[in-house]
């Protein structure tokens, strides 16, 4: 070996302990400070908390930002559960994506070249973060309040959750996570937190009740009988179980995984899939078999799995045909036409409202208000007073009326564009590793699933599955990026550093 291989190792080696011992002792003073929160005075709490979260944050992402961005997640997921922090003026997810954000900014300085995978969809993303602030601060007809209840409404946070946030993994998640054992700590942590989210679902419809955390689950009034999940909205959780299903059913169709793995993961797609009938929710019951249908199609090596579920849900409908059809929503009936009215009346409200103010819309955030003032109905057969003051229920009408034919075609345009390059990357990468073109049919399924369950909600007010089909879906298209094809070889990716 020559001299310069072997300094070369030696140097790539005593990076390694370096990164080890700082991320070891990041997390040695997180778990020592909250371990000391019981014997500490409330004040020292609030400063001690937050900044030990902070740095452990920092010195991951410095090494490994894929690392701040799966600690993201998972604070977003656990936003509602977890109480607020004296002395922290914001939530602590928005706490964790600020330190995110500023240590990508330190990694982003020694590896500049990796800006240059970045193209027309990110600058899409930017004008339309530009064009919503612009909306925040551009004068309104109506206040930013809750119409029915006079309740303040923060824009910015609205802002941040349904477009700082998923914008930012994306990136974050093109650029980052150039590792497989990244892709695989990412798909680990969708199935983590959808395995959780399903087994909380279930105890809460079949018990016991006692395991149930959080405790706001079963005090849920608004969707009686129905899974509400940890984001405590069916929609939201549904939608999360459609994530963890397909990522479980991806690793588990990998031969190099051990035989127990495969089986612990079939387990938890089997409950993913349980969970999404619990919510009860007509919306997420389209987008999964929407999934399951276009899983039969693409998902080239392992598309039995969907096969499979898709025979098992014709046989579960087959089987109770007549509950299915019933207008019983708990018990499973898609028959009800209360919140078909809803739907129909809000799109009735969203077109006139965008023939109103075609440009530049109502303002962000507003629809709800002009749902509120300038309800409309559907037609005479439709009661006028369904859907009267609620959010959109349909994302591209929701933001083409609150911002407008500008910010509507921005909008259309990231989705255009990022589908686009989900197809590169299916097309392109190969079918014989995880980075290839199973984590691109991931990608594509969970975005599909998105956009379905868009259609008959307002995406904006979800955090963690807008991050979550954001961050696969950037992380799919960066591996497309760095992949060169070889006909000799059948294609290689990029050295990284």
């Amino acid at each position: 070996m020559s001299t310069t291989a072997v300094s070369l190792t030696t140097g790539s080696r005593r990076h390694r302990w370096t990164e080890a011992g700082a991320l070891v002792a990041a997390a040695a003073f997180l778990v020592a400070t909250a371990l000391a929160v019981p014997f500490l005075p409330g004040g020292m709490v609030a400063l001690l908390l937050p900044g030990a979260i902070g740095l452990t944050v920092l010195v991951a992402a410095v090494f490994r930002p894929e690392v701040a961005v799966l600690v993201l997640i998972v604070a977003m997921f656990l936003r509602l559960p977890t109480p607020s922090i004296p002395m922290l003026p914001v939530d602590l997810f928005v706490f964790v994506f600020a330190v995110t954000l500023g240590s990508f900014g330190l990694w982003v300085t020694v590896r500049p070249d990796r800006l240059r995978q970045l193209g027309w969809v990110e600058i899409f993303m930017g004008l339309f973060v530009v064009w919503n602030l612009w909306s925040m601060f551009a004068p309104s007809r109506f206040p930013a309040v809750v119409p029915l209840t006079g309740e303040p409404m923060a824009i910015p946070r609205f802002i941040i959750i349904g477009t700082g946030v998923p914008f930012a993994v994306f990136v974050l998640g093109r650029l980052t996570f150039d590792r497989e054992r990244s892709v695989i700590a990412m798909f680990w942590t969708v199935i983590g937190i959808a395995a959780y989210s399903a087994a909380v679902s279930i105890f809460q419809i079949h018990g016991p009740t006692a395991l149930v955390w959080p405790k706001y689950v079963l005090a849920n009034d608004q969707w009686p009988g129905r899974a509400v999940g940890v984001p405590n909205q069916p929609v939201g959780n549904g939608t999360l179980l459609i994530f963890g299903f397909v990522t479980a059913i991806v690793l588990a169709s990998r031969r190099s995984e051990p035989t127990w793995r495969r089986w612990f993961l079939a387990l938890v797609a089997a409950a993913c899939a349980y969970g999404v009938f619990l919510t009860r929710t007509r919306a997420v019951w389209l987008a999964f078999v929407l999934v399951v249908i276009a899983g039969i199609w693409c998902a080239k090596g392992f598309r039995r799995w969907f096969v499979v579920t898709a025979a098992f849900m014709v046989a579960g409908v087959a089987s109770n045909w007549s509950t299915f059809t019933s207008a019983d929503r708990q018990a499973g009936g898609v028959g009800s036409t209360s919140e078909i009215h809803d739907r129909m009346n809000a799109i009735a409200t969203a077109l006139w409202a965008i023939g109103e103010k075609p440009w530049t819309g109502w303002g962000v955030g507003r629809f709800a208000s002009v749902n509120t003032y300038f309800h409309r109905s559907w037609g005479p057969d439709v009661p006028w007073e369904a859907g009267f003051g609620i959010d959109a229920h349909f994302t591209e009408l929701g933001i083409f009326a609150d911002l407008g034919i500008i910010g509507g075609v921005v909008w259309l345009a990231i989705l255009v564009s990022m589908i686009g390059l989900l197809v590169r990357a299916y097309r392109t990468l190969p079918a014989d590793r995880l980075t290839g073109r199973p984590l691109a049919t991931a990608a594509i399924l969970v975005v599909l699933c998105l956009i379905v369950t868009g259609m008959t909600a307002e995406l904006r007010n979800f955090d963690v599955t807008n991050a979550l089909a954001m961050m696969m879906a950037g992380v799919a298209i960066g591996w497309a990026d760095r992949f060169v094809p070889d006909r000799t070889r059948r294609g290689t990716f990029e050295e990284k550093e």
